[in-house]
C-alpha cells in the first residue's frame, strides 16, 4: 500500500513540473512577443542582420517562427497586432429550410401569384408574403428572397407556375405556360 502512495505523490510531481515548465514557456513567449513592438531598428541595418540578432534570442526567435509574414511586419512598423478572428466581421449563419418549410413555401408562393396577373418578381413575392405566414413556416423576413430560389425552380419545373423574361427582368406567374 505504501508503494502506491508513493507512486501516486511522483506522478503528481511529474505532472506540476510539467504544467510550470509549459506555463514558463508561455510566459517566456508572452515576454517575447510584448518585446517585439520596442524593436526600432534604423535604416542602416540590413534584414540580414536584424533577423540574425533575433536569432541569438531563442524565446524571441520561436515567437517569431509562429508569426505570419504581416504579423511580424505590422509589429516591427509598430502597429498594434491585431488578432484575425477579432478582425474579420461575423457573417450569420445559413440555414437550409426543411422539405415541410419548402413545401410551405410553396402554397404560399402560389397564393401570392394566384392575386397577381401581371406577375411578379422574386423580391417582390417575397414582399407580398405576410408577417404571420412567414411565422408559421419559419423563416425571417430578411432571408426569405434567397430561400424562395429553390421553391420557385421546382415550381417551375413541375409547371405549377411559368416565368417571363430573364435574369434581373424574370417575373413569375401563376400556372402553366400557355
Amino acid at each position: 500500500m505504501a508503494g502506491k502512495k508513493a507512486g501516486s505523490v511522483f506522478d503528481i510531481s511529474a505532472l506540476f513540473e510539467q504544467e510550470l515548465q509549459a506555463r514558463n514557456e508561455d510566459l517566456r513567449r508572452q515576454a517575447a512577443l510584448s518585446m517585439l513592438p520596442k524593436l526600432r531598428p534604423s535604416a542602416r541595418v540590413t534584414m540580414a542582420e536584424f533577423l540574425d540578432s533575433l536569432q541569438q534570442h531563442r524565446e524571441v526567435w520561436s515567437a517569431v517562427l509562429t508569426m505570419s509574414a504581416v504579423e511580424f511586419a505590422s509589429l516591427i512598423a509598430g502597429s498594434p497586432r491585431v488578432e484575425a478572428t477579432k478582425d474579420a466581421p461575423e457573417q450569420p449563419k445559413r440555414t437550409r429550410i426543411s422539405d415541410a418549410q419548402k413545401n410551405s413555401l410553396k402554397g404560399a408562393i402560389v397564393g401570392v401569384l394566384g392575386n397577381h396577373k401581371d406577375g411578379l418578381s422574386r423580391t417582390d413575392i417575397a414582399g407580398q408574403m405576410g408577417d404571420d405566414v412567414l411565422a408559421t413556416i419559419g423563416v425571417k423576413r430578411d432571408e426569405l428572397a434567397d430561400k424562395l430560389r429553390q421553391p420557385l425552380g421546382e415550381l417551375v419545373a413541375d409547371n405549377k407556375i411559368h416565368t417571363v423574361g430573364e435574369k434581373r427582368l424574370m417575373r413569375y406567374h401563376a400556372g402553366p405556360k400557355k
